[in-house]
């Protein structure tokens, strides 16, 4: 595989490249919202092995390890749709300003 940071940066390049009002932009943010739908969807089916009957000793200690996972993902997917809302309102300006 290639230089992660020179792709990150061929990246970026592409999303600016031509892009007229902040398409790029815009186009990013919407990934980064999928993203977070597919969190979302993920929380779903954890919810419903939270549910399940832990009788015994390892099946609480799954069970309890499973809720800081689900924490930890509520957290990154609220992450994902601040920053998909930023991105949006960058494209907005940038749409603006004629970029």
């Amino acid at each position: 595989m290639g230089n992660p940071g020179l792709a990150s940066a061929e990246t970026r390049y592409e999303l600016w490249q031509g892009s007229s009002g902040g398409a790029g932009v815009q186009q990013l943010a919407t990934r980064v919202a999928r993203c977070a739908d597919e969190a979302d969807a993920a929380l779903a089916r954890l919810a419903q092995v939270q549910m399940g009957q832990w009788q015994s000793p390892a099946g609480r200690a799954y069970r309890n390890a499973l809720v800081r996972r689900v924490a930890e993902l509520r957290r990154a997917r609220d992450a994902l749709r601040e920053a998909s809302a930023l991105l949006m309102h960058q494209a907005a300006l940038a749409a603006g300003n004629g970029f």
